[in-house]
């Protein structure tokens, strides 16, 4: 009975509180919130955009995503794009992008302690940030490429290690094997 009437508090004090959390002019919080997201994903491409001027970078195909891909190298053209499903390895490095950070390795494939310094997963599933598997559709066995991956397609506003909220992301990543 505490349990129930607990949780009924919590409820009417959460609708009683619900116009609290609105502005003064009609948006929902849900219209607020997707406000914020476009305004997120603006300020990841100018930074995006900002670390391809710094370092000269002029040849990219930028996908509908917001995920730039950089070539490096390609690999085959015999050998078909990647799909869903998918077992893909790669060998890849993470850097931050910012101005401040700029380079600054948060993640490597070699440092995960497999015999081949390498990193396998399933593209398409929910192992890893939805812009590996966005970007590696675009590529192929034998790619190395620069991935810059906007933040709402990689930890969004959330943390993980050295990586702080709202943060696009570069890999620098080589397909090794396709299944």
């Amino acid at each position: 009975m505490k349990k129930t009437s607990l949780i009924l508090s919590m409820l009417v004090l959460a609708l009683a509180g619900a116009p609290v959390l609105t502005s003064c002019n009609s948006d929902t919080i849900y219209e607020q919130q997707a406000k914020l997201v476009e305004e997120q994903k603006k300020t990841d491409d100018s930074a995006i955009q900002a670390y391809l001027t710094r370092h000269g970078i002029t040849t990219y195909n930028r996908l509908e995503s917001g995920i730039y891909l950089v070539p490096i190298a390609d690999g085959p053209t015999t050998n078909p794009l990647i799909k869903a499903g998918q077992k893909v390895t790669t060998n890849y490095v993470g850097k931050l992008i910012s101005e401040a950070n700029d380079g600054v390795v948060f993640d490597a494939s070699s440092n995960n302690r497999t015999a081949c310094g390498c990193l396998s997963f399933y593209n398409g599933t929910n192992e890893l940030i939805s812009g590996w598997s966005v970007a590696t559709q675009q590529m192929r066995k034998g790619d190395r490429k620069l991935v810059l991956i906007p933040s709402y397609l990689a930890y969004g506003g959330g943390s993980k290690g050295s990586i702080g909220p709202n943060t696009p992301l570069l890999f620098d990543m080589e397909i090794l094997n396709v299944e």
